[in-house]
């Protein structure tokens, strides 16, 4: 199994943030921090591709459940989701809830990827 869900977008940088952050709300999910690495760096003097991390959460809770990144490279946006089941060693616990939530999870990158 891949550790990452990964899907090239045909929209801007900016515009598959946007439809990342719909798709997050669409999907029963909420973004809990913006990190703007690209803005980051070049307050610090360096300068590197558009990267945007978001920390996800559902809307009941406030723990960090994944963390979505969208970012620039040669000319493509990209999306990408770190697979729940990749993190989880617990058998029981990936039976309980990861399988649902790494689906809600790459439901909601295929969506933002596929929005018009």
């Amino acid at each position: 199994m891949e550790f990452t869900y990964r899907r090239e977008g045909s929209k801007s940088f900016l515009e598959t943030v946007e439809a990342v952050e719909r798709s997050v709300r669409a999907h029963g999910f909420v973004v809990l921090r913006r990190h703007d690495l690209q803005s980051t760096l070049a307050s610090k003097g360096f300068t590197i591709q558009p990267l945007m991390i978001l920390d996800v959460a559902h809307e009941d809770q406030n723990a960090d459940l994944c963390k979505l990144h969208i970012y620039a490279d040669r000319g493509a946006v990209w999306v990408i989701a770190i697979r729940p089941n990749a993190l989880v060693e617990d058998g029981a616990h990936k039976a309980r809830g990861a399988a649902e939530l790494e689906a809600n999870l790459t439901a909601l990158v295929d969506s933002a990827i596929s929005s018009g």
